[in-house]
């Protein structure tokens, strides 16, 4: 069964066109379009994406290939092929009396040879195309209304989808003096991600914090949550429960945006911060709600060790974490260099710092923000109590694959032109 949005999607890339013919060379089969694009299919790739029902296994809780690689013929050949007219389709005839029968629409969208089809497929993984400082974060800010997040999942949708690709949105107009709306959000999206501060969490002061931002009211340094985590929450969300009398006022930067800024005017400090690692260890304990209303006390020993600015094979930056409270002493590397990094970090947040970068908000009663951790670094400014008013914020944490999975799901449910098929047989 094809997406209802299938149509849209295919126009969106090319106007719809009819089969015209097909022709084999070598192990690609050549499909040709009566408006004269092309598509090169390789057969192995033809036979494994087969959408056939014995390849292909469909049910309302799940999709998955039925092909096994250790009994897989990857050297497969077709016992025929032919354009149906009447159809529109491409039919190839398989040993094992398998029938693939694929429509014209159903190639365009998944078409190997076509630079539009991939590059809307890239589009699917939801990561960034753009950064951004002070001015266009200004610009481009989402701002959503809560009961709308909470009710409505065209604006859920667009929600996520703005955390997705800017990396921060807010919510305004949330409920004032109660608790709840970070689990209510929560339940919205997905699963929250537990960590060793719990599900969620309250930020306020207290004594034995165990956090920073628990100990004092003044002014906090930029950080990303957990540098002392190799896999760390990618995702941090706070709900302003309690505003301060004064100040308070959260501060963000876009640490993908500075990393660009680095290598494009200091590339010998975007090098060493992509390529020396630092420690970070955090140890200490916390105090949980436990399961049946009592308290648990959760000690922990976190330590990790990993660079600044992370980059895949490709090059592109995919992760930037750091913190300086739980930076370590341990600089696994000659200590000649060492010297040359706190340098690269003193740059570093020298950028981080800088006006340009800056996007400042101040949350009201009610409002609730959600960014990506391992992106955006983070701050607030001091603040002054307002007596037995503490400033209180609760907070949770999600991974990017519960994001991402709900914004396709919705726009999928939604038929919206972004939607895309999952599953090689849908």
């Amino acid at each position: 069964m094809l997406v209802p949005s299938l149509s849209r999607i295919i126009s969106s890339l090319r106007p719809l066109s009819s089969l015209s013919s097909v022709t084999r060379h070598d192990r690609i089969l050549t499909v040709k379009w009566d408006d004269g694009c092309t598509g090169d299919f390789p057969l192995v790739w033809m036979r494994d994406s087969s959408p056939d029902a014995l390849t292909y296994s469909l049910s309302p809780a799940m999709s998955a290939r039925n092909l096994h690689m250790n009994s897989f013929d990857v050297e497969v050949e077709p016992l025929s092929f032919s354009i149906s007219p009447q159809d529109n389709e491409l039919h190839i005839e398989w040993p094992g009396k398998v029938t693939s029968k694929f429509s014209s629409e159903w190639l365009q969208l998944r078409n190997p040879s076509s630079e539009s089809a991939a590059e809307r497929r890239r589009k699917w993984y939801l990561f960034p195309s753009e950064t951004w400082g002070k001015e266009e974060i200004e610009k481009r800010l989402g701002r959503f209304n809560y009961n709308d997040v909470i009710s409505d999942d065209k604006t859920l949708h667009d929600f996520l989808e703005k955390v997705c690709l800017d990396g921060i949105a807010v919510i305004t107009n949330g409920p004032k003096g109660e608790k709840g709306a970070v689990e209510k959000i929560g339940e919205r999206i997905g699963f929250i991600q537990r960590t060793h501060f719990g599900n969620v969490f309250q930020v306020c002061t207290k004594q034995n914090a165990s956090n920073m931002a628990y100990a004092l009211p003044s002014t906090l340094p930029f950080h990303t949550d957990f540098p002392s985590l190799s896999d760390p929450p990618q995702l941090q969300m706070l709900h302003m429960y309690i505003k301060a009398k004064e100040g308070g006022k959260s501060l963000f930067v876009d640490g993908f945006h500075v990393a660009n800024q680095l290598r494009l005017e200091r590339p010998d400090i975007f090098s060493i911060l992509s390529t020396m690692t630092c420690e970070f260890i955090e140890e200490g304990y916390d105090i949980h709600d436990g399961p049946n209303g009592e308290t648990i006390n959760f000690p922990f020993n976190m330590a990790a060790r990993h660079t600044t600015i992370k980059v895949d094979e490709s090059g592109r930056i995919v992760r930037v974490q750091f913190g300086n409270a739980m930076r370590s002493w341990f600089y696994d590397c000659d200590p000649n260099k060492i010297q040359e990094l706190y340098r690269a970090l003193k740059v570093f947040t020298h950028y981080v710092y800088q006006e340009r970068n800056l996007l400042k908000i101040t949350l009201q009663e009610g409002d609730t923000v959600l960014w990506a951790n391992t992106r955006l670094l983070h701050t607030r400014d001091g603040y002054v109590e307002d007596g037995e008013r503490r400033r209180t914020l609760t907070g949770c944490y999600f991974a990017w694959d519960i994001v991402k999975s709900r914004v396709r799901q919705l726009s999928r449910k939604l038929s919206l032109p972004s939607s895309q098929p999952s599953a090689v047989g849908k």
